[in-house]
């Protein structure tokens, strides 16, 4: 999910997006960035990344774009005899703009939303558009991550819905109408979709047949997606608050933070972590009825967009500082930290080694604004600077 102030070509939606962060959040406006989108596929980990005008395919163990195959296993080669790498771009002569992670429609076809109100079925071999390198329309601007799950592709619009459409785009199933624009990805619990937006409520509505089920004013805009947990949903909002919140939308608990919380928890061994927009992390065991604070951290004086990313002894945070920390788990304390180019916005993936990927330990990648630094890869244990992407 990203906010697309940086879409200088279409300048009143970027007001009018910024109008709905004021309005949802109820307090002045943040400028924020826009972000790339990114996710891991295949056994191969390969890395996808959505960012502006394209969609590319990078190999996790030296950053480098994925190279095309033929059908023999060899590479693609251009009329200039330079190596085919994974790219797509949108149809020629059109500013396609990307925002969100891909879909995974099957081995061989990925669907790509765009925020040109369009969706493109494009082949993980070829990295083409054939079926319709048009694009199928879409019922409005997408920022937030799709979901697809029995036979049907979910997604928010920017502007004021939630839709279902059938497995390949071309036929809406239904539309569920919210105040605002719906940028968080939905939570699929047995035929339940829940989500946030930014008219402040938590929905939850029947994927099958688009009806709402209720939903729960949270005082606040929400951004992300809820995490699930034994049970229960735990969400964040603009309301300065973490929820815990049942499956029927009774509010269980609530903690109130120092500021926004815009990343989805992340929950392990029954401890939640979350962090707001004023730098602060949070740790809050969540095993009793209530939450309890563990810790509470000060780590910057920046905004907070990622969700934490708990492993071992660390819980690993980026900020708007251009900084990544490594804090320990225990205690919240900063065991080191380290610099990026610009502001560390998407959300990290970790990466393991396997017997596809040759990496000698786990690495961390996070993503900037910045297209000559648009994601950077570090060791998970001692944040050593393994290879950077850009363009």
């Amino acid at each position: 999910m990203n906010i697309v102030k940086s879409l200088a070509q279409r300048p009143l939606l970027a007001v009018a997006v910024m109008a709905g962060v004021l309005s949802a959040a109820c307090v002045p406006i943040r400028q924020e960035a826009s972000w790339p989108a990114v996710s891991i596929i295949g056994d191969e980990q390969d890395i996808l990344v959505a960012y502006q005008d394209r969609v590319v395919l990078i190999n996790p163990e030296d950053g480098t774009p994925v190279k095309l195959r033929n059908s023999d296993g060899e590479v693609r080669l251009d009329e200039e005899g330079n190596a085919r790498v994974w790219e797509f771009t949108g149809p020629e002569g059109q500013s396609t703009q990307f925002y969100s992670t891909p879909a995974q429609l099957n081995d061989e076809t990925l669907l790509i939303p765009s925020f040109n109100d369009l969706l493109f079925e494009v082949g993980l071999k070829t990295a083409r558009a054939d079926k319709n390198a048009a694009g199928v329309a879409l019922p409005g601007p997408v920022v937030s991550n799709p979901v697809l799950h029995d036979n049907r592709l979910y997604m928010g619009l920017s502007e004021r819905e939630l839709v279902a459409l059938s497995q390949d785009g071309t036929t809406v199933e239904w539309r569920f109408t919210t105040g605002h624009g719906v940028w968080s990805q939905p939570l699929i619990i047995d035929n339940v979709l829940y989500f946030g937006s930014l008219d402040h409520f938590l929905y939850a509505v029947n994927a099958t047949t688009g009806d709402e089920l209720w939903k729960l004013d949270l005082q606040g805009a929400v951004t992300e997606a809820p995490a699930y947990y034994e049970g229960n949903l735990y969400v964040g909002s603009f309301a300065r608050k973490v929820l815990k919140i049942s499956l029927d939308g009774e509010v269980l608990a609530e903690y109130k933070t120092n500021d926004w919380v815009w990343n989805t928890p992340s929950i392990v061994d029954g401890v939640l972590y979350a962090a707001d927009m004023g730098g602060a992390v949070y740790a809050l065991d969540i095993s009793g009825r209530d939450f309890q604070q563990v810790w509470q951290a000060q780590v910057t004086n920046r905004a907070i967009r990622t969700t934490p990313l708990v492993k071992n002894e660390y819980v690993i945070v980026g900020s708007r500082d251009k900084k990544l920390y490594w804090l320990n788990r225990e205690d919240g304390s900063t065991f080191f930290s380290r610099e990026l180019s610009d502001e560390a916005l998407s959300d990290f993936l970790l990466i393991e080694p396997s017997d596809t990927v040759n990496l000698p330990e786990p690495i961390i990648v996070a993503g900037t604004p910045s297209t000559q630094e648009l994601l950077v890869a570090f060791t998970l244990q001692s944040g050593e600077r393994v290879w950077t992407y850009g363009r």
